[in-house]
Order: structure tokens, then C-alpha cells, then sequence
């Protein structure tokens, strides 16, 4: 059993990874943001798994569970799609937390609070987890988009019963809130459906429109036509709210948010 020794350098990496996350609303964006945290704050030498997602935050449960996403441990690999699946599906979390608005306002429930706590142990997520000998050490959430109080993005952590966590509580804060602020620019502004995330062809395509390949280059590699591309890119203009090809290519990069203009006189233009 051991627990993580906290190093400038592995915050500086975890932090460097967190800032190459998607800076737009993919598919897999929980997935990476769990691969890119869970490096950082799983135990090494145990089993281990953190789980990230978006919610609505209803009084003191996070309900409708919108993604998850999850990192194991190399001793907990073999649970990682049971574990995914379960909380894709467990319908809601306690919160546990009380969230406030802002970047910066993460909320954490200390270990010991979430080991004593009734309504986690009383819940599904708890239950799933105690009867495979884990305990949930770290549960978090905060606000994607100051705009809307309910929906948040939250993280649990889960190891093997008696496994200590990682112990420095700056480290994991933050980690989580560079975290957060990562999710606030890629989905804020994303629907609460799944269809309003760029899905993995939308994604493939714009990659390589971000290349500076055209919709018929891009058309004549893949074997598609010209039509269903341009569908696509319609698509993508529609769900990062961009007006031209220049604009919808700054928000897949993150220079621009969401909203922002490039030039405000722009005129929406026929993609090539």
C-alpha cells in the first residue's frame, strides 16, 4: 500500500496534461480529463480508479449523469468498463459538497467527511463500491458555466479499502482546479445531450480541417463524399457556434470562447 509522494514536477506534468485537454466538447472529453488527472492522484501500487462526469445538481444529489469518464490504476484495469458503465448508469451521485460559482470555487469533501458520511454509504455508488472492497476517498464538484447553477462537472475517487489517498490537500486542489477551469472553457456552453457533443466523426473531421485541408481533401482521404462532409462541418459550426471557418478552427484550439467574435462584422460564408 502507498500513496503518492507530491513533487513539483508531477504537478507541473499533471497540470501541462490537463492544459492539452480538448478545448471543445468531444465525446471522449471525460475520458482524457480522467487519464490526464488520474495520473497525478492514483495510489501507485494499488487498486485505484477516478472517475470524472457531468451532472445536475439538485439540493444535495448530482442527478442525470450527462458523461463519465474513468482512469485505473494498473491493478484496477480489469474493473474500469464495470465501473464506467455503473456510474454512467447509477442515475445520480450525493453531492456531498456544497458548489459555488466562479473557476476557482471547486468544492472538496475531506476523506475523513465522505468515510462517515450516511448518504454516501447508503448510496448506490457507495454500495457499488464497498461490495468490491473500495472505498470512495474524494468527491468534487463545481459549476461548468456560471450561467447555470445546476450543472456541474464532478470527480470521485475510489481505492482499495485502507489505501491511503494522495495525502497533500493543495496538490489535489489544485490539480482540480485547473481541472475545472479546463472543463469550464471546453463545456459550458455544451447542450445536455449527448448529440450536442462533437461526436467522433465531427471530431476526425474537424482535426483535419484544423490541419488547413479542405472539405473536398478532406472528402477524397476518407473515401466520402463531398456533401456528407460539408453536413459535418455544419455540424461542427452549429455546436462551437462559429461563424466562419477561421473562427470555428480558433475555438477547436481554444483561443476564442465560445461567443467571443473574431471580427464582429464577419459575414457567414459558404465552406469550400
Amino acid at each position: 500500500m502507498s500513496d503518492i509522494t507530491v513533487t513539483p514536477e508531477r504537478m507541473i506534468e499533471a497540470i501541462e496534461r490537463i492544459g492539452r485537454l480538448p478545448a471543445i466538447p468531444t465525446h471522449d472529453w471525460c475520458d482524457q480529463a480522467a487519464i490526464a488527472t488520474g495520473g497525478a492522484l492514483l495510489p501507485a501500487g494499488a487498486s485505484g480508479v477516478l472517475a470524472i462526469g457531468v451532472g445536475t445538481l439538485h439540493n444535495d444529489t448530482i442527478e442525470r449523469i450527462e458523461a463519465v469518464g474513468a482512469c485505473a490504476s494498473a491493478a484496477a484495469e480489469s474493473r474500469i468498463h464495470e465501473i464506467r458503465e455503473t456510474l454512467r448508469g447509477i442515475g445520480a451521485l450525493p453531492a456531498a459538497v456544497r458548489v459555488g460559482a466562479g473557476e476557482s470555487k471547486l468544492a472538496l469533501l475531506p476523506t475523513s467527511d465522505l468515510r462517515k458520511s450516511t448518504a454516501w454509504a447508503s448510496s448506490a455508488a457507495g454500495r457499488f463500491f464497498l461490495s468490491r472492497g473500495m472505498t470512495a476517498v474524494l468527491i468534487g464538484a463545481g459549476l461548468i458555466a456560471d450561467a447555470d447553477p445546476t450543472r456541474v462537472l464532478w470527480v470521485l475517487g475510489a481505492v482499495d479499502d485502507g489505501v491511503p489517498f494522495v495525502g497533500d490537500v493543495m496538490f489535489v486542489t489544485v490539480i482540480l482546479l485547473a481541472l475545472l477551469r479546463r472543463a469550464r472553457l471546453a463545456l459550458s456552453s455544451a447542450g445536455h445531450e449527448s448529440s450536442d457533443w462533437i461526436s467522433p466523426r465531427e471530431q476526425e473531421i474537424l482535426n483535419q480541417l484544423v490541419l488547413g485541408k479542405s472539405v473536398r481533401q478532406i472528402a477524397e482521404e476518407t473515401g466520402r463524399s463531398a456533401h456528407t462532409i460539408h453536413d459535418h462541418v455544419k455540424n461542427l459550426h452549429r455546436k462551437l457556434n462559429a461563424t466562419s471557418r477561421g473562427e470555428l478552427i480558433a475555438r477547436a484550439l481554444g483561443h476564442v470562447s465560445q461567443g467571443a467574435r473574431i471580427r464582429e462584422s464577419s459575414r457567414k460564408i459558404k465552406q469550400a
